[in-house]
């Protein structure tokens, strides 16, 4: 038995390809059918995300399966094949092995050692299984995949900090008050880096005012999107004896929360904790503030440049997590072997 992976993901192929060949997860089981009806490999697995859309064969022979899985998809995406072929990448075992177990652990992602690509493998695999696409050879291969992702997040650090914007504001915000749950967020400004703050704050339990000084109906739009309450911007100030965090991102070409505006609502605050995060260029929030007590700031550079450092020291890991996908994978050809004989290089 052979296994195959033919796909294709964010380094080889631009958005515009990929969002044709995604696979929605309700279409999986009866594209599974189709690839089974058409006895493309013996036992296949769909496995498509925004970033990669990948087909799992495992067969005696996949020579004609590989020709016929290329005309599947490009049937299925209404693209010629010729627009995409070159995008494609085609994995034979023992690199079809290795580069499941990458992607499981996160190795293979855009976001170096993220953790949900674990749950999205696990669903495809689960998806296949119930529509009994898979057998013992992808059964045993998936299997093992989670049992190596698990192995690399406690035997190395390749997950350890975070290592986007948004998720290092909440990093930070978490050391500050602990834990989210319930802390009040101010958000000024309705773009796109702002809302995926309080996107990922609210998704910690944190409670949103959302604030907009041009576009009031955008704040409502937001609030009916990721909950919270939307306020005028020439009221917000009376939200701020109840806010925990306020974060900035407003086009406004200037300075818009100066540092005696932050002392007097430290005083009507009765100095409680602030944490101020200006994402804004041109900054919103006066430096000066920071030396203020009790008055945490950060600003874009700041946030980018513990990312960057975090990203930095998870590919530091990936020597390690290199070595111990290749021992797993060496492992898994053994065991592959031992049970089907002869299996390719």
């Amino acid at each position: 038995m052979e296994i195959t992976v033919l796909g294709i993901n964010h380094k080889t192929a631009p958005l515009e390809i990929r969002e044709k060949l995604n696979i929605p997860a309700h279409r999986t089981a009866e594209l599974l059918k189709a690839l089974e009806q058409r006895r493309i490999f013996e036992e296949r697995l769909v496995l498509s995300t925004c970033n990669r859309t990948e087909i799992y064969g495992a067969a005696a022979k996949t020579d004609g399966a590989i020709e016929q899985t290329k005309r599947f998809l490009s049937e299925y995406s209404r693209l010629q094949l010729e627009d995409f072929e070159d995008k494609l990448y085609v994995l034979r075992q023992s690199e079809s092995v290795k580069h499941l177990f990458s992607v499981a652990a996160g190795l293979d992602s855009m976001v170096l050692g993220e953790t949900e690509i674990t749950g999205q493998v696990k669903d495809a695999y689960l998806s296949a299984q119930k529509s009994r696409q898979t057998g013992k050879v992808l059964n045993a291969l998936f299997q093992r995949s989670f049992r190596v992702a698990k192995r690399l997040r406690t035997q190395t650090e390749i997950g350890v900090g975070r290592v986007s914007v948004a998720s290092v504001a909440v990093e930070l915000a978490e050391k500050i008050f602990e834990n989210l749950k319930n802390v009040k967020v101010l958000v000024i400004g309705t773009g796109e880096m702002s809302t995926q703050v309080a996107k990922a704050m609210i998704a910690k339990g944190a409670l949103a005012f959302i604030v907009s000084s041009r576009h009031h109906e955008r704040a409502e739009q937001l609030v009916a999107e990721l909950g919270g309450t939307a306020v005028r911007y020439d009221a917000y100030e009376e939200k701020i004896e109840a806010a925990d965090i306020v974060i900035a991102s407003t086009l406004a070409p200037r300075v818009l929360i100066h540092k005696e505006q932050v002392k007097a609502w430290m005083k009507r605050r009765h100095e409680k904790p602030l944490f101020l995060i200006d994402i804004a260029v041109p900054r919103n929030i006066d430096p000066a503030v920071e030396r203020l007590d009790n008055v945490y700031l950060y600003n874009i550079d700041d946030l980018q440049g513990i990312a960057d450092k975090n990203r930095a020291y998870r590919e530091s890991q990936l020597e390690d997590c290199s070595r111990l996908v290749g021992h797993q994978t060496q492992y898994f050809m053994e065991w592959l072997g031992k049970e089907f004989g002869a299996t390719g290089p």
